[in-house]
């Protein structure tokens, strides 16, 4: 079977799946709340609280928290309480290998999780590899954390040189022939990305007509939004970040540039929100958004769920952090013990699916999963709870289609 044809099965069987899903998780919410015994089963979560990816980590935070509580309601894990210890890194390398090895040494975790940061993944990516303590990486998509060798290591998220490639081929189909402005900021991730759609442009009869890296602390984009308009793009892709990525979006705005031209990496409910009234029409990338119809029963719940409590409705880093606690206790069951070994097994054998999505959940040889992205269109702004948006595309390849290993180092 082709590889195309493959990834047709897997889509035409997506439904079935993610029916089994939604069955599995009713059936869990219908469930009382099971008695747990023993002694906590701790995983260590390293994320970013404070710093410049503060509101990825935080996102993050309350994912994984929410889940944590699902999961004590439904029996834990191996009928014991699954405890997700959080520790800010302040977006700092450093301290995220320092409480890597807290983790380790003090705490004896069964296993790492919660970068939202590929800068800050890499760094405890190095840690874990080399003192052989799993670690699942629920949002970091710099490809290295998966390159050939990996052993210990689990991405969630679809890699970053992969993003450029999506790109590229939604542009192309959206515009053939069109000329295009980068503009991002100079961190692992936008780089990666970067790599990807210049790899892929010329491919599709792509022009980058203008290519602008910000420094990391970026905050205004004043005369560079202006240069962009005088490159005259047919569009902008942006894979700028927290703050920085709002006020670059209405400065380009500002200028005249129209919401269709506007391309961004990925949207978080925190920016989409943040972008204003005036934005609605601009285009992102996404994993998982509440306005897809792939949404499971058990999603819609957690999305309800999550506004009432939040304040706002999740967006594809909440999801992939409520998942990952999911994806860890599905890996314990199937190991049927607190080893590491026997837990790195157990993930490198899982097949299982998002709960809230249905999506597929399983790793490659280097804890790389299969690659997928949707491509969204904001259709309207709510704030501070909600947006709407539609679905403009989708597609998914394998890892190997691309050279990621040798576009980023």
């Amino acid at each position: 079977m082709s590889k195309s044809a493959a990834s047709r099965g897997i889509l035409n069987n997506r439904g079935l799946i993610a029916a089994a899903a939604v069955g599995a998780a009713l059936a869990f919410a219908a469930a009382p709340a099971r008695a747990q015994s023993g002694a906590p089963i701790t995983v260590g979560v390293i994320t970013e609280l404070s710093g410049s990816y503060s509101f990825f980590g935080t996102a993050c935070r309350q994912g994984i928290e929410y889940a944590q509580k699902k999961i004590a309601a439904e029996g834990g894990a191996l009928g014991r309480p699954l405890n997700f210890k959080i520790v800010d890194d302040q977006t700092n390398p450093a301290q995220a290998v320092a409480a890597a090895r807290s983790f380790d040494v003090q705490d004896n975790v069964l296993a790492l999780t919660g970068p939202t940061s590929s800068d800050i993944a890499l760094a405890v990516y190095g840690y874990a590899e080399q003192n052989k303590v799993p670690f699942v990486v629920p949002v970091a998509a710099f490809a290295q954390l998966t390159k050939p060798g990996t052993h210990y290591t689990f991405r969630i998220e679809s890699d970053a040189v992969g993003w450029g490639y999506a790109a590229a081929k939604f542009i192309a189909g959206q515009k053939p022939g069109a000329k295009v402005a980068l503009m991002y900021n100079d961190i692992a991730l936008a780089r990666a990305i970067v790599a990807g759609i210049k790899y892929q442009a010329p491919k599709e009869n792509i022009s980058i007509v203008s290519d602008i890296l910000f420094p990391q602390g970026s905050n205004d984009a004043t005369v560079q939004a202006a240069q962009i308009v005088a490159a005259q793009p047919d569009y902008v892709y942006l894979a700028t970040v927290g703050a920085f990525d709002v006020t670059a979006t209405n400065q380009l705005l500002d200028l005249g540039i129209k919401p269709e031209q506007i391309i961004h990496n990925v949207g978080t409910t925190t920016t989409l929100l943040g972008y204003g009234q005036r934005s609605v029409g601009l285009i992102y990338g996404s994993f998982f958004d509440t306005n897809l119809d792939n949404v499971t029963p058990a999603g819609r719940a957690f999305a309800d769920d999550y506004l009432q409590t939040v304040g706002r409705i999740p967006g594809y880093i909440e999801n992939f952090c409520y998942n990952t606690p999911y994806i860890i206790k599905a890996a314990l069951e199937k190991a049927g013990s607190v080893d590491r070994e026997k837990f790195r097994d157990a993930m490198s054998a899982l097949n299982m699916v998002e709960p809230t999505s249905g999506v597929p959940i399983s790793f490659d040889k280097n804890g790389a999963r299969k690659e997928y992205m949707y491509y969204m269109q904001l259709t309207g702004v709510a704030p501070p709870k909600s947006y709407t948006a539609k679905k403009l595309f989708y597609i998914e390849w394998a890892p190997e289609t691309l050279p990621v290993y040798d576009l980023v180092k």
